[in-house]
């Protein structure tokens, strides 16, 4: 029989201990002014920390770091690492005409089992960012359909590659 390791108090450990929670998580950015208007302006975030190389936001819940130095960057065609925001079939539709206003390419609304339905983009510095409706989408059983990585099967994750984007015309901030 194998004796059970000891943890550095002195008891016995029985595998590893529960986390609370993800408290954020962090993406390489090329230039942090224009992330921290992309993550504020475009996606709506609330932002909680600002320093000369790091920006902090609140989205939906999420706390999203943002960082121009000692990064790496995501190679293009690849698909992960990614993050993806849970919305509802509206929310969907609304964001792809907004990043559309916005000047910032999609993926065509696609699905895995006809149910729920999936939109990636791309942030300025290339991390893609995942909208996944869990249900309700109208015509979601028609959308083409693909595994859980999509791309080069369903997707063409390079298409939504960009160089310049824009807010519309007349966007005021709130």
């Amino acid at each position: 029989m194998t004796e059970s390791p000891t943890g550095e108090h002195g008891g016995k450990v029985a595998g590893p201990p529960r986390f609370d929670g993800i408290d954020h998580v962090s993406f390489p950015c090329r230039d942090l002014e224009e992330g921290i208007r992309f993550y504020r302006d475009v996606l709506g975030g609330k932002m909680l920390v600002k320093e000369d190389a790091f920006a902090l936001f609140e989205i939906s819940g999420a706390r999203i770091g943002i960082g121009s130095a000692g990064c790496t960057f995501i190679e293009p065609g690849n698909e992960y690492p990614h993050m993806g925001f849970a919305c509802s079939a509206e929310t969907l539709s609304a964001m792809q005409e907004w990043l559309a206003a916005c000047g910032i390419p999609t993926t065509d609304p696609w699905t895995r089992q006809g149910i729920e339905t999936l939109l990636f983009f791309r942030d300025p510095s290339g991390n893609v960012i995942e909208l996944f409706c869990h249900e309700g989408y109208e015509g979601a059983a028609d959308l083409p359909r693909g595994p859980a990585r999509g791309h080069g099967i369903t997707i063409d994750i390079d298409a939504i590659n960009y160089s310049e984007w824009h807010l519309p015309e007349g966007f005021e901030r709130a």
